[in-house]
């Protein structure tokens, strides 16, 4: 089910439009499409579909005007996705539409548990937002997947026919992790994706791995991936995806053009503002 809600322009001539759209389970999403200056439904454009519009819009469409108005970039549409709701059911929502398994570790506490094998050690793991992580709760990717190639993306392209150029992904933690899932499992649906501190660590680092990429490699679909992380992050985070990204490149995929980027002094969030926009101007620099 789809519902227009509204739309809003900025004084610099950026236009956005707001709908809603059901999942099968009755879950309200927001999808927030934002057209660049000049836009013309008589012309093609990229579009870039980001997760956690909830709270990537404003840093994500910022980072982008920058670019824009420095003429740094070509026209893009961006499509922001996020549960409608408070901030604890958007952390319910993407724990389990952005994880690809049920959940059973975070890959983080194993070698404590391998040196202290004797004793019982239980850990509870929370999101920000106060949601315990659990086998109930995690796991839907696969479902989000198909809701996204199947409701939103159908939605837009068939409500604007001109959105169908190339389209991108943007995911940073469980929507980076969601990323990686995508590439491997549906590589024909995105072809530039900006993948930021993914957490890649999720049930003992199960999305790092060779044979994880075989549908990629069968893939013709010509992709562009710049793939981020802080320096300053946890060990989990940063081993993981330095693991995936070792992985990549011996593949040496003829399909992928690759780049990744580390940014020294960022933590888990402060990476956000260098990633976006360096990641950014790598996909669409004119």
């Amino acid at each position: 089910m789809f519902l227009n809600v509204f739309g809003q322009e900025t004084e610099l001539g950026y236009k956005t439009e707001n709908h809603k759209i059901y999942s099968q389970d009755k879950d309200e999403y927001i999808i927030k499409l934002t057209f660049p200056r000049n836009y013309s439904s008589d012309k093609e454009y990229k579009t870039l579909y980001y997760l956690d519009a909830y709270w990537l819009t404003e840093i994500t469409l910022g980072s982008y005007t920058i670019l824009d108005l420095c003429d740094y970039v070509e026209n893009v549409v961006f499509v922001g996705i996020s549960l409608n709701g408070t901030e604890k059911d958007w952390h319910k929502q993407r724990d389990m539409d952005f994880t690809p398994s049920p959940f059973e570790n975070l890959g983080l506490f194993e070698s404590l548990k391998k040196s202290n094998p004797e004793n019982n050690i239980k850990i509870t793991i929370k999101t920000a937002g106060g949601n315990q992580l659990t086998k109930e709760n995690t796991g839907g990717a696969n479902l989000f997947i198909d809701f996204l190639e199947n409701d939103v993306i159908e939605f837009v392209e068939k409500e604007y026919p001109n959105l169908n150029k190339r389209r991108g992904l943007l995911g940073h933690s469980f929507g980076g992790l969601f990323g990686f899932y995508t590439l491997q499992n549906r590589p024909e649906l995105f072809q530039d994706l900006l993948l930021i501190s993914a957490s890649l660590s999720w049930n003992s680092s199960e999305l790092v791995g060779k044979s994880k990429f075989s549908k990629l490699k069968e893939s013709e679909n010509k992709i562009k991936l710049y793939h981020s992380y802080g320096g300053q992050e946890i060990n989990g985070i940063r081993t993981s995806n330095n693991d995936i990204s070792k992985v990549i490149t011996e593949l040496e995929l003829e399909n992928l053009n690759y780049k990744f980027n580390p940014v020294r002094n960022t933590n888990h969030h402060s990476v956000l503002s260098r990633a976006i926009y360096d990641g950014l101007l790598y996909l669409y620099k004119k």
